[in-house]
């Protein structure tokens, strides 16, 4: 690249490619696709060539770190030329309930930990019933526990503060909504 330390190339898509060390921040790449031109840069040769006639060398300490959110609402998967690539692949799975309760009474600041271990249990019981219902509208997960967390240690009301949290945020059609709070939230907070 001779002088220059970023370009950005892409129909579309920005991606960010180095030559000096680095390592690539994460981004959204709404089309996987985009990925697998930057597959060259990944193999032996660890170049690209640009539309212009440019050729965009890696540097030999530069660090390509991918990763992804396989169930996240809008992700496709990655493109198994891109996998094949990788030096080391990894699958994380989410944190046992007892390590997400104490991260969430660390996020929050809740001293509450038996509510907040129910509120997890609700939570995971909402998640479960969207995908096993296929009401893929929404998303019930780390994010809206938290919300409905500190929702919760403002108005003090387990049940009120679900409404302006987990509720909405797990799907947005009404009868779904009715649905998912009859069958997870009601067993275990009664109106």
């Amino acid at each position: 690249m001779r002088g220059n330390s970023h370009v950005r190339c892409g129909a579309g898509e920005k991606v960010a490619i180095t030559s000096k060390p680095y390592l690539l921040p994460s981004t959204v790449i709404a089309n996987p696709g985009v990925l697998v031109g930057l597959n060259s840069l990944l193999d032996r040769c660890n170049s690209v060539y640009l539309p212009n006639g440019e050729t965009i060398q890696r540097h030999p300490d530069t660090v390509i770190i991918v990763t992804t959110n396989n169930d996240y609402a809008g992700c496709k998967p990655l493109n198994q030329s891109v996998i094949s690539r990788m030096n080391l692949v990894l699958d994380l799975d989410e944190p046992d309930e007892e390590t997400l309760v104490e991260r969430v009474l660390g996020i929050t600041g809740c001293k509450e930990k038996k509510t907040v271990q129910a509120m997890a249990r609700v939570v995971q019981s909402i998640s479960e019933y969207c995908r096993e219902n296929l009401i893929t509208d929404g998303c019930c997960g780390v994010r809206e526990l938290i919300s409905w967390v500190q929702s919760y240690m403002v108005c003090g009301n387990l049940r009120e503060s679900a409404h302006y949290t987990i509720l909405p945020s797990a799907t947005a059609d009404a009868n779904s909504r009715t649905e998912v709070e009859e069958s997870c939230l009601d067993p275990v907070l009664p109106a």
